[in-house]
């Protein structure tokens, strides 16, 4: 069965990687993400295979490095991915509204569904990364206790986990009704070119989710245990 990285070349996967450093507004974070060549090497081979991916060789750069590649990413979903399949949808509406009646359907699936998926990476931008940072702050500064940085105990990322739901499982849903709608040859352009771009994004969100569960999250947990704050 042919699958969307089967499609995708590696100067495709690049792209997808790398031009969320060019969307996002020029920071400190965005240039030691460019430079670090190396780290972008090791997401591309993730973006390839992530079955016999080798977390520890990502695991060797500092926590920092990889929370500020998530952090990017999340604004490039936001303000990047999001607009476009949105775009894409309101296209086919203007041209199909009135004739296919998948569409209503399909929307609002959509609509909900970004709705949960910008509800998760606010709920990351507000409680998860910013407890990371402080995390990070108290592990370089042996003189800081966990206490004085105002690190909250009821929060650890072992709870994280527990209540951290696969949010891009829900997509694939959308991929499969438009797969199942699009088996004629005469399926419209615009269906199959928002059909490719809710499969890449689908994609995209798995690798990430990937980085945070195996690499970010692994990590953090060994901070946790010097600062046992947990």
């Amino acid at each position: 069965m042919t699958t969307v990285n089967d499609l995708i070349d590696n100067s495709k996967m690049l792209q997808l990687i790398t031009e969320r450093l060019d969307s996002t507004p020029k920071t400190k974070v965005i240039n030691r993400l460019e430079m670090n060549h190396e780290l972008i090497e090791l997401i591309l081979d993730l973006y390839n295979d992530d079955e016999d991916f080798p977390f520890e060789k990502m695991q060797k750069f500092s926590v920092d490095d990889i929370l500020n590649y998530l952090q990017v990413t999340h604004q490039y979903y936001l303000n990047k991915k999001l607009p476009e399949i949105e775009q894409s949808l309101l296209h086919i509406f203007s041209k199909y509204g009135q004739s296919h009646h998948l569409l209503a359907s399909l929307a609002i699936f959509f609509n909900n569904y970004k709705n949960k998926l910008v509800d998760h990476i606010r709920m990351e931008e507000k409680q998860l990364f910013p407890y990371i940072r402080k995390i990070i702050v108290a592990s370089k500064i042996n003189s800081v206790c966990a206490e004085s940085l105002e690190i909250n105990p009821e929060f650890s990322i072992e709870k994280f986990i527990a209540s951290h739901s696969p949010i891009e499982d829900e997509l694939q849903e959308v991929s499969e009704i438009i797969k199942k709608y699009s088996g004629n040859e005469a399926t419209p352009l615009p269906y199959k070119i928002f059909l490719n771009q809710v499969e890449l994004f689908e994609l995209e969100l798995r690798k990430h989710a990937i980085i945070e569960d195996h690499v970010l999250v692994p990590m953090v947990i060994e901070l946790e245990k010097k600062l046992k704050v947990i």
